[in-house]
């Protein structure tokens, strides 16, 4: 008969197991998105999308938008933070910024040199600094709203924390469907951004419980942490 442990290292193998997929299909896509021109069904897809979203989703994405620009997200991001440590701790609040720093996933734009399209779905040439892949909005609302779900889960309470989840959710899948549907990046940028992201947010699910034990016997690091 298995033992009492079975059942966590299963649930650890299989989270190693989707890592490396999504790592394998980031790395894919990369390569694969460095081709001159968008791939089969982008162009569709995106005239799709920019058709049929109702206005309501375009006027949130109106507001929403302004606040995870490359200026405004790190204040965005700090003030986030200083409000899961005031509600949740410290710990949290650590990993919380370690999430943050996945966020130069971002960087990589300028080495696939993919452009955005154009306002009317076409491609266009590469302008350094202004790179479509992956999408930088869809890197930080998965990394970092993702874990703040993550960590609503493990702190909130259980009436508040699936309202938590919930919202953060709906950030997530509305900040992802419109970078298309307004024409800031072709469908896979925002793939490739989602799976970049969702090996960070494994990442960060992977430390939250093991990174306490790492100061059992370390009191300095224990009270810098706040565990």
């Amino acid at each position: 008969m298995p033992g009492p442990s079975t059942h966590p290292e299963r649930r650890s193998l299989s989270g190693w197991l989707l890592a490396a997929v999504l790592a394998a299909s980031s790395t894919a896509l990369t390569l694969a998105v460095r081709s001159e021109g968008p791939l089969y069904g982008e162009v569709a897809a995106t005239r799709w999308m920019r058709d049929n979203t109702p206005g309501a989703i375009d006027r949130f994405a109106d507001l929403i938008d302004p606040v995870l620009t490359d200026l405004a997200a790190p204040a965005v991001f700090l003030a986030v933070t200083a409000l899961v440590w005031w509600r949740w701790g410290r710990y949290p609040a650590v990993l919380l910024v370690l999430a943050g720093g996945c966020t130069g996933l971002t960087r990589i734009a300028d080495l696939v040199e993919r452009p955005r399209p154009t306002s009317t779905v076409e491609w266009t040439g590469y302008s350094f600094g202004h790179g479509g892949y992956p999408s930088g909005h869809v890197v930080f609302t998965v990394l970092v709203l993702g874990t703040v779900a993550l960590l609503a889960h493990h702190h909130a309470g259980p009436r508040i924390a699936p309202w938590i989840v919930g919202a953060m959710q709906f950030l997530i899948a509305a900040t992802s469907w419109t970078r298309v549907s307004r024409l800031e990046h072709w469908p896979l940028d925002v793939v490739g951004g989602g799976l970049m992201a969702a090996v960070g947010l494994l990442a960060i699910a992977w430390l939250h419980p093991r990174l306490a034990r790492v100061t059992v016997g370390r009191p300095r690091i224990a009270r810098l942490l706040g565990t």
